[in-house]
């Protein structure tokens, strides 16, 4: 699987490994907001899941 860091809609990283791919969420979620991470399929190449901030209620 490769994990790719999207910003609405726009890729921001080249493709990482889990781990790598959540330390950069956590370390990029201050400067922006709507981050995700998408799992790809290497062989495929079709999108397998995706991986977001749970928004906190105020």
């Amino acid at each position: 699987m490769q994990y790719f860091i999207y910003h609405n809609g726009k890729k921001l990283s080249k493709a990482m490994t889990k781990e790598e791919a959540i330390m950069e969420l956590f370390n990029l979620r201050g400067s922006f907001t709507d981050l995700s991470i998408l799992i790809v399929d290497e062989e495929t190449g079709k999108i397998k899941g995706e991986i977001k901030n749970k928004k906190r209620k105020k």
